[in-house]
């Protein structure tokens, strides 16, 4: 049975909800951590991140001072990988069936690509999974997240920000506007067999900015080839721009 409020009950009530979220809002500003996510970071890594000569990411991902390494021989994310370090090497890759922690971990493209988006240092991850095309129309994808890093096997960061992408079937670390922060391409299908490469700039509040008429005017290229697994217009690595070689010993140089 629904109840009924008097003026001064309801807006106590609604008093009370709104300091219910100020106070959320307040922890998690003040460093309340996620469940299952490595301790939110006092500083920068301490380990240097660098590229290695054949695309690989060596940085310490998940915070714990160890070197980890990050490939993805796809150049669209659907085979990233992320090998978490040990005292001695590195254990089994974590792929990202994985590192989409279990929701929409089924669906037809799983992708994910890492780079320091918000520039604080850590590697961030994106993670996007989209189901099977239902023909001319576009779908929607079943989930579309940058999390913030450091974060954990299992795809557990600082905090998660759900990212506007339509039904995309590629992702990459680019390099569009030339500043300090990575960019994200995107390969969607939009619509009545028309593929094209977006743009997601990197950006110091958000992480990944969400798309603008000014930077899909821009950047928005349609595809040379649809329905191909390596479109022609995405980038093969936009993360030489951002990180230093690695040296020999397979630190940075």
């Amino acid at each position: 049975m629904r109840r009924v409020s008097h003026p001064r009950g309801r807006a106590t009530l609604l008093g009370q909800a709104a300091a219910l979220v100020a106070a959320a809002a307040l922890l998690g500003a003040c460093g309340e951590s996620v469940v299952g996510a490595p301790e939110r970071p006092t500083g920068r890594p301490s380990v240097p991140s660098c590229l290695t000569p054949s695309g690989e990411l060596l940085a310490d991902i998940d915070g714990d001072g160890l070197t980890d390494r990050v490939r993805d021989p796809s150049h669209t994310g659907a085979q990233l990988t992320v090998a978490f370090g040990k005292k001695a090497g590195y254990g089994k890759p974590v792929g990202v069936r994985k590192l989409i922690d279990g929701s929409g971990a089924d669906e037809k493209d799983v992708l994910a690509a890492v780079a320091d988006f918000d520039g604080d240092g850590w590697s961030d991850l994106v993670v996007v999974a989209t189901g099977q095309n239902q023909g001319d129309d576009a779908i929607e994808p079943t989930v579309a997240e940058l999390v913030s890093g450091p974060f954990s096997a299992s795809g557990r960061g600082q905090h998660t920000r759900h990212l506007d992408l339509g039904e995309t079937r590629g992702i990459a670390v680019a390099d569009y506007d030339h500043d300090p922060h990575p960019d994200l391409a995107v390969f969607a299908y939009s619509g009545d067999g028309v593929y094209q490469t977006e743009a997601r700039l990197g950006d110091r509040d958000t992480g990944l900015a969400d798309a603008s008429a000014d930077t899909s005017a821009r950047y928005t290229v349609v595809a040379d080839q649809t329905d191909d697994d390596t479109p022609s217009n995405m980038p093969r690595s936009g993360l030489s721009t951002f990180y230093p070689k690695c040296g020999k010993s397979g630190s940075q140089g």
